[in-house]
């Protein structure tokens, strides 16, 4: 007698076993296809962390959705989210923010990689010092990925630590100012803590919106601690998304200041808020 043919079952897609999530990684992307990929792929290689990749794409005009949705459909950690106009990296970001299910943000640049180990590191410096958000320094690369050295953070860049109150963050993101080493982190954020502080990405900024997030997250009392580490790799080339700027985005940043509630401020912190608005003039 001939036995029916049986089908093999498919394989299991990669977070497929519903534990929890460890971190989430929000990539806003706009006509990112030459690079979105690679910049996934890092995410999705995290060493000893459970992940998941949200991809938002900001109404590119290329095929950065459809790249991303092949992705999607070999390995369940990936979700792609399409807005239907054209928002700017923070409404991108709003998006995915608002979808994520891990415990911590990891914000990624579609062009942008991360080390395998990054997440590993961070949580567990985090674990160390109580921090609700991490950060690390950047290593640079040029469009084809050849390295160009760190950048955020100077002298040696092996593993070190610093503590980051709000007049030391402003400080550290004075705008042309060449002591200033802060001002294109990418940090990782307890998800937790963002939503108890109804905190997101201001949408009327296309730069400095990590700067002002971060700047309201402190100025709550947010411990933030940074590592010399460069587990970041930032990839310098025409469109990259954090070095967009113009006159007009100078224009808001300091219209951003001028609404800070600063009466119970400290003198060291007013007076780093004024040195960075002089660094716009």
């Amino acid at each position: 007698m001939t036995q029916p043919s049986q089908q093999a079952a498919p394989a299991e897609k990669p977070g497929a076993s519903g534990r929890a999530i460890d971190v989430s990684f929000i990539v806003a992307a706009y006509n990112a296809a030459p690079f979105i990929e690679a910049a996934v792929r890092s995410a999705l290689a995290q060493q000893d962390v459970r992940v998941e990749v949200i991809v938002v794409d900001d109404a590119s005009r290329d095929d950065t959705a459809a790249r991303v949705a092949t992705l999607a459909e070999a390995d369940d950690r990936v979700r792609v989210l399409r807005r239907s106009s054209n928002g700017g990296p923070s409404a991108a970001r709003n998006m995915g923010i608002e979808a994520a299910r891990g415990a911590w943000l990891a914000v990624l640049d579609g062009d942008d990689l991360v080390t395998a180990d990054r997440s590993a590191r961070l949580l567990a410096l985090a674990a160390a010092t109580s921090a609700d958000i991490v950060a690390d320094n950047f290593a640079r690369m040029d469009a084809a990925g050849r390295p160009l050295g760190t950048y955020m953070l100077a002298g040696d860049p092996g593993i070190y630590a610093v503590s980051v109150d709000a007049p030391a963050f402003v400080r550290g993101n004075a705008l042309f100012d060449k002591h200033a080493r802060l001002g294109a982190i990418k940090p990782m954020i307890r998800t937790d803590m963002l939503r108890r502080l109804g905190l997101r990405y201001r949408e009327d900024l296309h730069n400095g919106e990590d700067y002002v997030l971060l700047l309201e997250a402190l100025l709550a009392s947010a411990r933030f601690v940074v590592s010399g580490e460069p587990l970041y790799l930032y990839r310098v080339h025409a469109g990259s998304i954090s070095w967009r700027i113009g006159l007009d985005r100078l224009a808001r940043l300091e219209q951003v200041h001028a609404s800070l509630d600063l009466s119970r401020a400290s003198t060291e912190l007013t007076s780093a808020v004024e040195h960075y608005v002089g660094c716009l003039a």
